[in-house]
C-alpha cells in the first residue's frame, strides 16, 4: 500500500499557524480538522483535538476524537477545575462506552479489551505518594472497543480506542470518614469505521501509529499547559487559605494533593505523542533529518521518486513494474 505523508495542523494556538503532527495516509486519501482553540475548551487547557481523514470512496473513515477531563468525589463538592464536568468514569471501559454513545448515538458494542500496549507507555505516570492522613495514587488505562452501528440504512462496524490518567486523593480526616476524590484526563481518542466487512483494523492501527509529533509544537504546548498549571496551582493555595480558616489540616492535605498531581501535568502533551507511536525506522537519506518513521506493520519499505512512500509485505515487489515509477528500497536502522 502507497503512504505519503499528511498533517495536523494548529492554526489558531501561536502566532502563526504550524503542524502540531504529522502522519502518514495512503495515497489518495483526504483529510480536514486539527487543533483548534476557544473558551469552550477551558478544562482542556483552551485547546482540543478533532481530525478526521477517509478514503478515496468515502467507505472507511478515522479519526483523532477530543480529549476531556472530569471529576468526582463522594463529598458532594464541585468540580474544582474550570469547565470540566462531573462524571462517573472510574476506568477506561466506563469512558470507553459513553464516548461510544457520542460519537456514535444508538450503536451496540461488540467487544472490548485492554490496551496494555498503549498501558505500557504510561509506565512511568504510575505512582503512590503517601500524603498526612491520606494518599494520592495515579495510574493509566488504555482500552479499545469495537461497535456495531447504523449509517443511512448501513451496516457498520467500528473501533474507538482511548488511554485514560487517572489521579485517585484520598484522606482520612477525623470527624469527616474517607474522602475520595477521582480525577480522569482522556487522552485524544483514536477511531475507524467502515462497511460490515471491509473495516481494515490494520490499516488503521498503521496510521496511528504513524502519528509523530512536531518537536516545535509539543515544546510549546508543554509550555502552554505548565504555565495553566502554574494559575491553577495558585488559585488552589488562595482556596486553601480560605479552608484553613476553619480546618488548617485539611486545607494542607488538599494544597498538597493538587500540587503532586500539577507535577505530572507537562508529561500529558508528551505521552499522547508517544502513545501513538509504535513505528519502524528507516534511513532515507533524502528526508531531512536523514531517517524517517513508518508502519512496523509491513515486512518492507520503499520511497518513491516522487517523494511518497510504498508499506508492502510482498518480498516480490518492484516499483517500476508493479507501479510504472522507480523507487529506492529502505533499510531499518539497526
Amino acid at each position: 500500500m502507497r503512504f505519503e505523508r499528511a498533517f495536523i495542523p494548529d492554526a489558531t494556538g501561536f502566532e502563526r499557524p504550524m503542524a502540531a503532527s504529522t502522519l502518514f495516509l495512503p495515497v489518495g486519501w483526504q483529510w480536514r480538522g486539527g487543533v483548534f482553540w476557544g473558551q469552550q475548551f477551558l478544562c482542556t487547557n483552551g485547546y482540543n483535538y478533532e481530525w478526521s481523514a477517509w478514503s478515496p470512496d468515502g467507505a472507511m473513515t478515522v479519526a483523532i476524537l477530543p480529549q476531556t477531563k472530569w471529576e468526582m468525589n463522594n463529598y458532594n463538592a464541585p468540580v474544582s477545575s474550570p469547565g470540566c464536568q462531573a462524571a462517573p468514569y472510574s476506568d477506561v471501559q466506563s469512558y470507553l462506552t459513553a464516548l461510544a454513545q457520542h460519537w456514535k448515538p444508538g450503536s451496540r458494542i461488540v467487544n472490548f479489551r485492554r490496551r496494555p500496549d498503549v498501558e505500557q507507555e504510561f509506565a512511568g505516570f504510575h505512582s503512590t505518594t503517601p500524603m498526612p492522613m491520606g494518599v494520592v495514587r495515579n495510574w493509566a488505562e488504555a482500552g479499545e472497543m469495537v461497535l456495531a452501528f447504523e449509517d443511512n440504512g448501513r451496516d457498520m462496524r467500528g473501533t474507538v480506542a482511548a488511554a485514560v490518567l487517572f489521579s485517585l486523593t484520598v484522606t482520612e480526616a477525623a470527624g469527616l470518614g474517607r474522602m475520595q476524590a477521582l480525577t480522569g484526563y482522556a487522552l485524544p481518542a483514536w477511531s475507524a469505521a467502515a462497511p460490515n466487512g471491509r473495516l481494515d483494523t490494520g490499516l488503521a492501527e498503521a496510521i496511528r501509529r504513524s502519528i509523530k509529533a512536531n518537536p516545535v509544537w509539543e515544546n510549546r504546548i508543554t509550555r502552554h499547559n505548565n504555565a495553566i498549571g502554574r494559575v491553577a496551582l495558585e488559585e488552589s493555595r488562595k482556596r486553601a487559605a480560605i479552608i484553613a480558616q476553619s480546618n488548617a489540616e485539611i486545607a494542607r492535605i488538599r494544597e498538597e494533593a493538587w500540587s503532586a498531581y500539577q507535577e505530572s501535568s507537562d508529561r500529558r502533551a508528551r505521552e499522547f505523542g508517544e502513545a501513538l507511536r509504535g513505528v519502524e525506522t528507516y534511513a532515507d537519506p533524502q528526508a531531512g533529518t536523514g531517517t524517517v518513521e513508518l508502519s512496523h506493520q509491513y515486512d518492507y519499505a520503499w520511497r518513491m521518486t516522487d517523494g511518497t512512500y510504498v508499506l508492502t509485505n510482498d518480498a516480490s515487489f518492484e516499483p517500476y513494474r508493479d507501479l510504472g515509477m522507480a523507487g529506492q528500497r529502505l533499510e531499518a536502522v539497526p
